[in-house]
This record gives structure tokens, C-alpha cells and sequence, in this order.
């Protein structure tokens, strides 16, 4: 029998919500067979319509969209599916049927300088003899409120936040290792002096080995004056190219941070209290 188009789109939607054919098959009172051609049917023409046997539907040619999306990785659906004269959700089947999966970019800037980064590397090569440490600034906002929740579809979803303004929050600390150290919270602006005094009194007493510090060409960073202090314990100062943030991975903690303090900040009954709560201080 020809199911309604209704009832199909149903069945598949159950069946992306629970990631379950055979479920379906009970709830729905149909043969799992029906529901995999239905999937087929959605995959090669994008529709769900009964099609009538002789019929030939046509299908994405998949090594003609693989060249495509390594040409134009960050094409929407609605682009790929006009490229290729069909539906979009023709395209999303075809791309799960591939293998491929929606992601992040990861980014790097126009003005990044190629020779400047291969001069790093090469530097940087030559040193490791000795133990790498990160050195990073980021700041927070104090106050997180949940943006999102739940209700039943057509009700609206209210709720209460601060109407004050507060006051951000910095951090400056080292990364050895996958560990944070000489952590230091700030609400002053960063100055050369202030970081100076915090490299001498609190980042290189924690160094109990010769070491590398490599951090970016920030305008407070006196490079020679770091470079002596680090000179006097035994380390060396490697600056980062510029526009190069993806060579430092204390940047990959500040996101982790900043996305647990998202989760239990509202809370916590005080900013250092979640943020002290985070593992990487633990």
C-alpha cells in the first residue's frame, strides 16, 4: 500500500529523533525494509513522494559534491543543493551517507605572515631542550545569566537578570603541561610594570627547570626587559608571530574556562567562587 506523504515524514522524524528503525517499526505498525527505502527515497531524490515503479530517480553524484566541498567546506545546504539542482535535504542525506559532519572552522588571520610563523617554528624546534610555558591574558564578564530554556511550543519562556552594570574580571597566568600556573585575577588595565612584576614575583619562581616562555607581542610585553629577567633564571623568551593566537594553547583553556563558568556561574554566589570551581585549578 502507498503510505501518505504525512505519515512518511513522520515515520523519519521519529526516526531522527530516536535514532532508532527498529522503534519505529513497532510504533508505527510498518516493516523496518519500508522505513530504509524511505530513508533511500529521502537520500537520492530529497522528496518522499511514492515514486512509481519504472521511475528512475536521480541521485547526487557524490564524487562531484566531495570535489565540491573541498573547494567550499563552508557552504550552506541551500548553496549545495542549487549547485547540484535539487533539495537541500537531498544534501544533508548524502553528506551523513559520506561521512561528513557539521564543525567549528578553525581559523587562522589574512595577516598572519607565513615567513614570520616558519621563523618561529624553526626557533622554537631549535629549543626543545627545554619545557615550553604559555603566557596569556583573557578577561570575563562577572555575570552570566541562562539565555535559553524549555516550554511547550507557542508558550513563551520569561525569566529575571540584573539590570546593573558589572565590572569585567582579568586573568593572567602561565600554561605548563596542560596546567595552569601563577594564576592572577586583575581589574586594573594591564600595564607594562604590572605585568613585569608579576612575571618576576610570581611566574618564575614556579619554573624549577630551564624553559622556554613563549607569549604574543601584546604593547605592555617589554620584550628586552622580559628577556633579561629571563635571561638572570636560566630561560629563554620566544615571542609569538603576530596575528598567530592558534601557536599558543592556553588559548584552548581561557574557552574552557569561559565555558564552565557559562554553565555554573548563576549559581555560585560569587565570581571567584566559579572560577575556582573549574578544573584546570584543581
Amino acid at each position: 500500500m502507498a503510505y501518505s506523504l504525512d505519515f512518511r515524514k513522520k515515520v523519519l522524524a521519529y526516526c531522527e529523533k530516536t535514532g532508532s528503525i527498529t522503534e519505529a517499526s513497532v510504533i508505527f505498525d510498518i516493516s523496518r525494509n519500508t522505513i530504509y527505502q524511505w530513508l533511500k527515497l529521502m537520500e537520492t531524490t530529497g522528496e518522499l513522494h511514492h515514486q512509481v515503479k519504472g521511475t528512475n530517480p536521480r541521485k547526487v553524484d557524490r564524487e562531484k559534491l566531495k570535489n565540491y566541498l573541498e573547494a567550499q567546506p563552508d557552504a550552506f545546504l541551500t548553496e549545495i543543493a542549487s549547485e547540484f539542482g535539487c533539495h537541500p535535504t537531498a544534501i544533508h542525506y548524502a553528506l551523513k551517507a559520506m561521512g561528513y559532519t557539521p564543525k567549528k572552522k578553525s581559523c587562522t588571520y589574512y595577516e598572519q605572515d607565513p615567513e614570520k610563523v616558519n621563523q618561529f617554528l624553526k626557533e622554537f624546534n631549535n629549543l626543545s631542550h627545554l619545557t615550553p610555558v604559555y603566557i596569556d591574558e583573557t578577561g570575563f564578564e562577572t555575570y552570566f545569566h541562562r539565555e535559553y530554556g524549555r516550554s511547550l511550543k507557542g508558550q513563551l519562556i520569561t525569566g529575571q537578570v540584573s539590570g546593573r552594570r558589572f565590572q569585567r574580571l582579568s586573568l593572567v597566568a602561565g600554561l605548563i603541561n596542560g596546567e595552569i600556573i601563577a594564576p592572577m585575577t586583575y581589574k586594573e588595565t594591564m600595564t607594562s610594570d604590572f605585568f613585569e612584576a608579576w612575571f618576576k614575583t610570581f611566574l618564575l619562581p614556579t619554573l624549577d627547570r630551564p624553559s622556554v616562555i613563549i607569549m604574543d607581542n601584546a604593547r605592555f610585553h617589554r620584550m628586552n626587559k622580559l628577556k633579561e629577567l629571563c635571561k638572570e633564571q636560566g630561560h629563554r623568551l620566544l615571542p609569538l608571530p603576530p596575528y598567530s593566537p592558534e601557536y599558543n594553547p592556553i588559548e584552548k583553556t581561557w574557552a574552557q574556562i569561559k565555558k564552565h563558568l557559562r554553565k555554573v556561574l548563576p549559581n555560585c554566589d560569587t565570581f571567584h567562587e566559579a572560577l575556582l570551581s573549574c578544573p584546570c585549578f584543581n
